[in-house]
Order: C-alpha cells, then sequence, then structure tokens
C-alpha cells in the first residue's frame, strides 16, 4: 500500500488501478490479471505497465506483495495507541510494554516507508559534499546534534546551528560544495519557509527527513526519506513515535555514509582514538597508538 500510495507520475489510468487495489486490498488475491483489469475499466497491458512503475515484475508479483503485507500486519497487529500509549493507572510493566509496541511499530511502518535507493542517493549527495549543514528545530535538535556530533567524528564538516538567525546565516554562506540535511516530521516547520528559497537560489543539494505528506508540501528538493506518519500532529502526549523514526533514519544515513567512505573514515578514527579515548578504558600498558592499532582491528 505504501508503495502505491508514494508512488509518483501515475496516469489517469493508473491512479485508477492503484485506487482499485486499495479498495479491493486482500481480496486482490483471488482475482485474474483479467478481472483485476475489469474491475478498474482498464486493459490488460495496462496492469503491466502500473506493476512495473511501482516496481514490480508483474500482476503475480503485485499479488505476492499484497499477501506478504497482510501477513506481516497480522503478526504485528497492536492495540497501542501511539499518541496516548499509557493511562492513568497504568503501572511500570505495562508502560514497558507499551513503548515498546509504539516503538516497535514506528520502525516497522518506517522501514516500509525508506526506500533504500533514496537514503544511499542520499547519502552519497552528502558524502561528496565539503560541508554538511543541519537544518531542524524543537525536539528534533538532540537527534540532529548527535548525527553532527557523529558525522564529525569521522572527518566529516558538519554544522547545527539552534536558532533561525544562524541557520539562515549557515544557508547564505553555504553554495554548491555544501549539502543541507533538513529534518522536519510535518514539513511544516516555519524555519523551512526561510532555508529553501535561500537554498535553492544557492544551489546546496537539499534532502529533507520528513512524512510523506512533508515531501508534497516541499516538492523540488534532491532527496526525501520518509518517516513513519502515525502520529498525530497535536492530538499527542509527546512524540513517543516521530523522534525513534527520525532517530533510525539518522542512524541508518550515517551508516551508509561511513560505508561509503570507509576507508578515509576508518584513518580518520585511528588517528582521534588516541585524543578521544577514555583514559579510565586504556590499559596503563598500551600506548595510545597501541591501543588505537586494537580498536581499528576490531573494526576490520
Amino acid at each position: 500500500m505504501r508503495r502505491i500510495e508514494n508512488a509518483r507520475d501515475l496516469t489517469p489510468t493508473e491512479q485508477q488501478l492503484a485506487s482499485t487495489a486499495r479498495s479491493l486490498g486482500v481480496r486482490l488475491q483471488g482475482y485474474t490479471i483479467k478481472e483485476f483489469a475489469a474491475a478498474a475499466h482498464v486493459s490488460i497491458p495496462s496492469v503491466h505497465r502500473f506493476c512495473k512503475k511501482i516496481g514490480l515484475e508483474g500482476f503475480k508479483e503485485l499479488k505476492v506483495e499484497f499477501a506478504r503485507a497482510q501477513a506481516l500486519r497480522e503478526r504485528h497487529s497492536t492495540n497501542v495507541d501511539i499518541n496516548f500509549p499509557f493511562l492513568k493507572d497504568d503501572d511500570a510493566e505495562t508502560i514497558l510494554e507499551s513503548i515498546a509496541a509504539v516503538y516497535e511499530s514506528t520502525l516497522r511502518d518506517t522501514r516500509e516507508l525508506l526506500d533504500p535507493a533514496s537514503i544511499d542517493r542520499a547519502a552519497r549527495l552528502l558524502t561528496q559534499a565539503e560541508t554538511v549543514d543541519i537544518y531542524t528545530q524543537s525536539h528534533n535538535l538532540f537527534p540532529a546534534q548527535m548525527f553532527c556530533n557523529r558525522l564529525l567524528s569521522f572527518g566529516r564538516v558538519a554544522t547545527c546551528h539552534k536558532g533561525i538567525e544562524r541557520q539562515t546565516w549557515s544557508a547564505l554562506s553555504s553554495d554548491e560544495t555544501h549539502s543541507a540535511l533538513l529534518i522536519s516530521y510535518s514539513g511544516l516547520g516555519p524555519n523551512l519557509a526561510t532555508l529553501l528559497p535561500i537554498l535553492a537560489e544557492r544551489q546546496v543539494p537539499a534532502v529533507l527527513i520528513g512524512t510523506p505528506r512533508a515531501e508534497q508540501l516541499n516538492p523540488g528538493l534532491s532527496c526525501y526519506l520518509h518517516v513513519s506518519d502515525q502520529e498525530s500532529l497535536q492530538d499527542r502526549i509527546t512524540q513517543f513515535a516521530s523522534h525513534i523514526a527520525v532517530q533510525y533514519v539518522l542512524d541508518s544515513l550515517y551508516g551508509c555514509m561511513f560505508a561509503l567512505d570507509w576507508e578515509r573514515g576508518s584513518a580518520f578514527l585511528s588517528r582521534s582514538l588516541p585524543h578521544t579515548a577514555l583514559p579510565a578504558l586504556q590499559s596503563p600498558q598500551l600506548s595510545p597508538a597501541e591501543y588505537a592499532g586494537i580498536m581499528m582491528s576490531r573494526m576490520r
């Protein structure tokens, strides 16, 4: 369903097929391709083109994907309310299970939304840049600053400013040698209206982490990384789901970036370990260089 919902440039005929597939749901399993085409009032070749457009080999694989998705939903079904996962008199054990269910549901949903090709493209855009500028606000600043520190820890030049004034200065001073990573769950962040026109004018490649709706509200960027959109923007206790979704995307993006630049990152880590390692964890019998060598051999 996500694959269909996020498909781009569908023709009116393909949109009709998408609508028919959504309405049929699991009942699609009992249809032949001829019956499916008839239900959508289209031709059989149109069905083949639709399947190709959403990244599938054909109608048989479409039916397999629907069956797989239904099995996953049944296996992982949960009654937890993502926005209000605990009640007034819940005990600690109940709350522990509820929050775990929120995390599991959110991570599963985000993984279904995340396109590996998109996260690979985003990693390459950020890795190729001389400087990575990270833009976000509110509670997303905490995972954003952690991501910035991780980039710095393997030799990437990165910035993550808190105030909109400093973010604006950063955008104005950037150019095509920079890349921008913007984080906005809803796509409604007030800083986006200021920053995006500046980044476009400065020809800065921009990656947005947010819900599919955030992409619709902010079209034309270089890359989009989607997170689960099950959390309400206002009717909630706090951001239990969105923060874990953003953290998951950032951790995955960091892993992809390090993997792309493994030799350079490993060399920088080797140089930095003697200066950054906690003294209490180092063996007194080892020199800083020997300690760094042991750590690097573990990475290999």
